[in-house]
């Protein structure tokens, strides 16, 4: 057992879930209250995206250190709303999302192509801010000592990637088939879903294997 895992702080859920259930389920309530109170599909839609972009945005305001994800889910967001909006059609707007997990599947799987998966990157900073910096950097180093804690990195990311191309592939389609009000739902719980595995595993993995950070 490494000694960078002595007392370790126990991944905590809740702090985990508790963003994703705000971008999803405030977004969520707002589309179906507006839809209720006979708002269009489109402005239904695009008021509950204002949800996500404001916590994303905040985060970046608060940050210390530029977060490049944030700054790409928001790039992202606003340019699938404008390409929706431009070609007027609240299918693509729907399908909107799906593009940006597919996108941010594809940007994990071209980390682990780049040398250093991107799980690296996150969980050195979730180490620093456990532990401060000097945390960060002695769990980072393991990247270079120990092959196991690499592969397990990989496979995470992997992981991530793959499932992320295929929650957009399913987002996508669900987009185009289903009844317009329907979508919302479907592909938020369908999402919640995959999320909660996705998670799951990744912290029964790295318990495993002396992962986490």
């Amino acid at each position: 057992m490494s000694a960078v895992t002595d007392n370790k702080p126990k991944a905590r859920w809740g702090a985990v879930l508790a963003p994703v259930l705000i971008d999803l389920v405030v977004p969520l309530l707002i589309f179906y209250g507006l839809r209720r109170a006979g708002v269009g599909v489109v402005g239904a839609t695009l008021a509950g995206s204002v949800i996500p972009v404001v916590r994303t945005a905040y985060s970046l305001v608060r940050g210390a250190k530029v977060d490049w994800l944030a700054i790409f889910m928001i790039s992202a967001l606003a340019l699938g709303t404008i390409a929706s909006l431009a070609m007027d059609s609240p299918r693509m707007l729907l399908a909107k999302d799906g593009v940006i997990t597919a996108l941010c599947g594809f940007w994990m799987l071209g980390t682990l192509l780049a040398g250093k998966p991107l799980l690296l990157s996150i969980g050195r900073g979730i180490a620093e801010a456990k532990r401060g910096k000097g945390g960060g950097e002695i769990w980072a180093s393991r990247w270079d000592t120990e092959p196991r804690f690499r592969h397990g990195l990989r496979l995470i990311t992997a992981v991530w990637g793959i499932g992320l191309v295929l929650d957009a592939v399913v987002r996508v389609v669900i987009a185009y088939t289903l009844p317009l009000d329907a979508v919302p739902g479907v592909t938020t719980t369908q999402w919640i879903a995959l999320f909660v595995v996705l998670y799951g595993f990744m912290i029964v993995y790295s318990r495993k294997n002396d992962l986490l950070a």
